[in-house]
């Protein structure tokens, strides 16, 4: 991701660069809901889909409650989880998109979008809903207003297990849809198609939106 807090060379040394705070509530929120879009994408798909998701699906099996409210109790376990662990991870960001993301789950339920897609469109859903919760997530974390839940726990098994990010989220994953799947999530190919999507998007929103003077939250003041 790039450095937006480096100063060039037409900046004077008493310049100060302070993050937008509208900007960062602004991208957190909408980076939420636009991720929420995405993952009602993938679940409606009925092909598989992210580890999270797999889950929240397998408890929906043994609960009589809504798919955005299990994600919220579940988000809000982890941040409990971190703040004793490590309460400077979590922003006014990290309480927006764990429970923002189920609330905005909740309303597209309410509201009967997406609760159906046409027949034979199960491959373009789950395709568009990993693009789309790629995006999301990526303008999510621009924002840089607090580390979502999920994410939170990864660095707090990367530290436990003094590992790479990248082994820590495989085990964590792995975690997380084998649970789900014996609880009785569904894992199919449309998991798969989100694994191999959903990065490329996040990576490339990060790397491109920057370009953007719009997406950056750090200005001189």
């Amino acid at each position: 991701m790039p450095n937006l807090c480096a100063k060039t060379a037409f900046e004077s040394e008493d310049q100060v660069i302070k993050p937008n705070i509208a900007k960062q509530l602004f991208f957190a929120i909408m980076g939420t809901f636009i991720a929420a879009v995405g993952v009602r994408l993938i679940v409606v798909s009925g092909l598989g889909a992210d580890a999270i998701s797999t889950l929240v699906l397998g408890i929906l099996q043994h609960v009589p409650l809504k798919f955005g409210t299990v994600s919220m109790l579940f988000n809000g376990i982890i941040l409990i989880i971190i703040f004793f662990y490590d309460r400077k991870m979590i922003g006014i960001g990290s309480l927006i998109n764990s429970f923002g993301l189920g609330f905005c789950l909740n309303i597209l339920d309410w509201a009967g979008i997406l609760h159906t897609i046409p027949s034979g469109t199960g491959y373009l859903s789950i395709i568009a809903g990993s693009i789309v919760f790629g995006f999301g997530t990526g303008i999510y974390l621009l924002a840089d207003a607090g580390s979502a839940a999920y994410e939170s726990l990864m660095i707090l098994l990367k530290r436990g297990l003094k590992s790479s990010v990248k082994v820590a989220r495989i085990i964590l994953d792995a975690a997380i849809f084998l649970t789900g799947f014996l609880l009785g999530g569904h894992i199919g190919w449309g998991t798969l198609i989100v694994l191999l999507l959903m990065g490329p998007s996040l990576e490339m929103t990060l790397n491109q939106l920057p370009k953007l003077k719009f997406f950056r939250v750090q200005e001189v003041k």
